[in-house]
């Protein structure tokens, strides 16, 4: 798969040095083991000298620091590869269809992007690493060194295997339906436990927390119980395979006893081998169960990284030095086969023009929006930009263009510097103008530490109404030539908004400003209004002409006030 191909190889120097530690530490191990064996049988034939007892020494102590440094590449390569997958999702979102996104919904994405990481993560690691590190060298190094000793034995342990494969295979389908039972369960209790964390005044106001609860204690009982049938399946599993390595060692004990031609130590040594061949044959069972499991986790990350992408935004005409001007020809749009939201529109925004959106809910502002920036396709006509089809251009290069303010005012944990400015070189005098001007120099005046104040994960400490401010002030530091503001002073109140409307329009007049208004006295000042009803243009002009006219505007006007 494309998805581990990539990441394996960002990551294989460290793989590689996992791997080969983990293979050299399990063959110190079983050769030491064997090391032993002649100690105990120099001792028992008086010939023992200080030579054997030193390299038997320096084993377990080499062993012993290589199993200290392993913990460096284990640490790397697990967290590394978690945060990788991670980021696949991110890089995802870079080009992922704007629909496709929608469809899938914040809530599943964040959930298959942390299941699927996860997923991916424990296949590479707790399956395939795990087998070529440990499982595999452990049991070939076993068998060999038991060979070593007798040769007959090794066809013991290889009919003790086909009884173990026999009895796994019965007790791991249970293993397999109960695991299946958590993860059903444990995704309930996750999506239960995040909407009753998100949706604290909803559901504190409408008294649901007690539903919410019980059926978080229902899914916690479901869960708990399948863990402890899981934990008596393991322990049984494990039994077994305890009573035939057992089985084995009596054997191994009677053969040296009736024939006499084993030494202690090899006696010693082969019991000890025994239950280094057989224990990753028992770990290799149940993690193959978790495999399976995992797999169906991953293949529904990766259909979420197959998802569909919007082309437009890697191939295309680039443009470079946007004057602004936006000219739409009798464009149409519905989603699928449903009504049409917009019927044949036509309009042109001049360059350095300001014009306002207004009309009832679900007269089409906010698609007009999300045509206009490449989001959604249109179906029929055209929208072209400084006389370029929007279809034909590269709308990376015309994100560099343009800035789009929504309502919801996106504000990071941060300080208030850093969501004004981001990353850019801007004096605290020139911060504290703007400030002025969107009306935020009271909240700067409260601030413990100025404009390094953090203001809390999503702008907690803020007001909706400052956060929307803040979000604005970003315009003064911005380079483009297009602004897009959708209801972005929706939270305000009349006079701050009125002002900082003003302020806005008044010292970004180089710019084109296109505005869907919340209230529609803030929109006065703009060069032409639309206003659209069921999708079309019902009449446009200035503030004064459209007032005048006590045309739907007026009406409009007058139920909003």
């Amino acid at each position: 798969m494309k998805l581990f191909k990539d990441v394996i190889k960002n990551n294989s120097k460290m793989i590689v040095f996992y791997v080969f530690i983990g293979i050299i530490i399990n063959f110190l191990d079983l050769y030491g083991v064997t090391y032993y064996q002649k100690i105990l049988d120099d001792f028992q034939f008086k010939t023992l000298t200080i030579t054997p007892l030193i390299i038997y020494g320096v084993l377990l102590i080499v062993s012993t620091i290589l199993g200290y440094i392993e913990n460096y590449p284990e640490q790397q390569v697990k967290n590394k590869l978690y945060l990788d997958f991670k980021l696949q999702v991110l890089k995802k979102m870079m080009t992922i269809d704007y629909l496709e996104y929608q469809k899938i919904g914040t809530g599943r994405l964040s959930q298959k992007t942390e299941d699927g990481a996860t997923a991916c993560r424990d296949i590479l690691v707790d399956f395939w690493l795990k087998l070529f590190r440990w499982l595999l060298p452990v049991a070939l190094f076993s068998l060999y060194f038991i060979y070593k000793v007798k040769k007959e034995f090794v066809l013991f342990v290889f009919g003790g295997y086909v009884f173990v494969v026999v009895i796994s295979n019965i007790i791991l389908k249970k293993l397999y339906k109960l695991k299946e039972t958590i993860l059903v369960n444990q995704e309930l209790l996750n999506k239960h436990l995040v909407r009753g964390f998100m949706e604290l005044v909803v559901f504190r106001t409408n008294k649901k927390y007690g539903t919410e609860i019980k059926i978080v204690k229902d899914g916690i009982k479901n869960i708990v119980d399948s863990k402890t049938k899981i934990k008596l399946v393991h322990e049984l599993f494990f039994s077994l395979f305890d009573v035939i390595v057992s089985v084995l060692k009596v054997i191994v004990l009677g053969y040296a006893v009736l024939y006499s031609n084993l030494s202690v130590g090899a006696v010693v040594t082969v019991i000890a081998l025994l239950g280094k061949a057989y224990e990753p044959i028992a770990i290799f069972n149940v993690e193959y169960v978790d495999y399976k499991l995992n797999k169906v986790a991953v293949k529904k990350f990766i259909g979420l990284l197959d998802t569909k992408d919007d082309e437009n935004l890697y191939v295309g005409k680039t443009i470079k030095n946007v004057s602004g001007s936006i000219e739409i020809k009798n464009l149409s749009f519905a989603y699928n086969d449903s009504k049409k939201i917009l019927d044949d529109l036509s309009l042109k925004i001049d360059a350095k023009q300001s014009v306002a959106f207004v009309g009832e809910s679900g007269s089409g502002k906010s698609t007009i929006i999300k045509l206009i920036m490449g989001l959604v396709k249109y179906n029929e006509g055209s929208i072209s930009l400084d006389g370029k089809e929007l279809s034909t251009i590269n709308l990376d290069s015309f994100y560099d263009n343009v800035t789009y303010v929504s309502q919801e005012a996106p504000i990071f944990d941060g300080s208030l510097r850093e969501n004004l400015v981001f990353d850019k070189e801007i004096s605290d005098d020139e911060i504290l103008k703007v400030l002025k001007l969107v009306c935020l120099d009271k909240l700067y005046a409260r601030l413990d530490n100025g404009l390094d104040t953090e203001i809390g994960e999503k702008g907690i400490k803020m007001s909706g109404g400052e956060r929307q401010r803040v979000a604005l002030a970003r315009l003064f530091f911005d380079k483009s030539k297009i602004i897009i503001l959708d209801e972005a002073t929706s939270a305000m109140d009349n006079i701050t908004e009125k002002n900082v409307m003003n302020n806005v329009l008044e010292n970004l007049e180089n710019k084109t400003i296109i505005i869907i208004a919340h209230r529609l006295e803030t929109i006065k000042n703009v060069d032409n209004i639309y206003v659209l009803y069921d999708g079309e243009i019902k009449e446009s002009g200035n503030y004064e002409e459209l007032i005048k006219n006590k045309s739907y505007f007026a009406r409009l006007y007058k139920s909003m006030k």
